[in-house]
């Protein structure tokens, strides 16, 4: 067995002491390594979340059309059996801002492929809100075959 004298006790003592103080220190600076790594981590994914709420608040200040639409190109009753296009129904923008002229171009193809028409109606300035009414009947040259109907406009005049 060793002896040592009270001076090496207390200088041993103090050297576990201090060991034992660095480790602990060591694996509590870890620990709070780890938690601001975590901190960070959620700060970035509220920051990537803010940016992509902003976006959105941004879009919803735009203009933005939409449509509710009926589109017939059949028969509509034996006193009118002629081939035609109608279209019918409303526009109105939903966005914060005007939405300036805001019309709906139509594109249309007869049953054979054939261009039938290629027109737009026109809606007018639309404020936030605001609704146009749509009503177009035409009458064509043979039963359309399939169409599009793409609503557009600035958003500024």
């Amino acid at each position: 067995m060793i002896r040592m004298d009270k001076g090496s006790q207390i200088t041993l003592a103090a050297v576990l002491l201090l060991l034992l103080t660095i480790i602990f220190c060591t694996a509590y600076s870890l620990g709070l390594n780890q938690e601001l790594v975590q901190k960070d981590s959620r700060i970035d994914e509220l920051t990537n979340s803010n940016i992509e709420l902003q976006n959105q608040l941004g879009s919803q200040q735009e203009p933005y059309l939409v449509t509710s639409l009926g589109v017939s190109v059949e028969p509509r009753n034996i006193t009118y059996p002629h081939p035609h296009f109608t279209v019918e129904g409303v526009g109105f923008n939903v966005g914060s801002r005007t939405a300036y002229n805001a019309r709906l171009d139509i594109v249309a193809y007869y049953k054979n492929g054939l261009s039938a028409f290629n027109m737009s109606l026109p809606l007018g300035n639309l404020g936030r809100w605001q609704v146009a009414q749509v009503g177009k009947i035409m009458g064509t040259s043979d039963w359309i075959g399939n169409y599009t109907i793409t609503p557009v406009w600035a958003d500024i005049p």
